[in-house]
């Protein structure tokens, strides 16, 4: 399959999470590439504050860098995912290696006491259809996003709220990020985001709430 063939999947895939809230006003708030400290500390908080559940998907090299933030985030009630076991794009690699990393993905993961992921997320949002039928077949369901703001990039925590709340719709899953780099827009924003969503009627729950899992 060509590069152009897999990016196509990705797209297609990008709604697949986006149907089973679609009959009431629910959405899905999620977080990508922590544990990373100071800022999913402090995203956890203004959760805490926001009485919202979210869905963290997890990198596993990260977990063993930050395996007390890793704690905190299942202690607190929040959903977990997994997005590989590091930043590397996955949909070019061999299973070979896309297994090995799943494998120490979960080793991590296991080292602090998570258990029972059922999400997965890729990095950087691409999977050829012959690895999604195998990640599937690991037990795992794979996960996308619709609204993605672009909160890594150099933007106002205005702007990143903007974005979402004028893409938001029943059923979509929004995708922020607390690790990788330079967080504090992000931070800002999410107490901007529930705030907004809620004044317009909309539940936060977690993306297996969402789609029935």
């Amino acid at each position: 399959m060509s590069k152009a063939g897999y990016v196509i999947i990705s797209v297609m895939l990008l709604m697949a999470g986006s149907i089973q809230g679609a009959e009431q006003k629910y959405v899905a708030l999620t977080f990508d590439d922590g544990p990373n400290s100071p800022y999913t500390e402090r995203i956890l908080q203004t959760l805490e504050e926001k009485n919202v559940c979210a869905t963290f998907f997890l990198i596993g090299r990260q977990v063993e860098k930050f395996p007390t933030i890793g704690m905190q985030i299942q202690e607190s009630g929040h959903e977990i995912g997994g997005h590989s076991y590091d930043w590397d794009a996955l949909a070019f690699k061999r299973w070979k290696t896309v297994e090995e990393k799943f494998d120490k993905m979960d080793a991590a993961f296991s080292s602090v006491g998570i258990t029972n992921v059922v999400l997965f997320r890729p990095p950087n949002g691409m999977l050829s259809p012959g690895q999604k039928k195998k990640i599937e077949a690991r037990g795992l369901t794979v996960v996308f996003g619709d609204i993605v703001p672009g909160d890594w990039k150099s933007v106002s925590a205005k702007t990143i709220r903007d974005r979402v709340l004028k893409r938001v719709r029943p059923g979509s899953i929004i995708v922020l990020h607390d690790g990788g780099g330079d967080r504090n827009a992000t931070i800002a924003a999410v107490p901007l985001i529930i705030d907004g969503l809620k004044a317009r009627g909309y539940v936060l729950v977690t993306v297996s709430e969402l789609l029935g899992l």
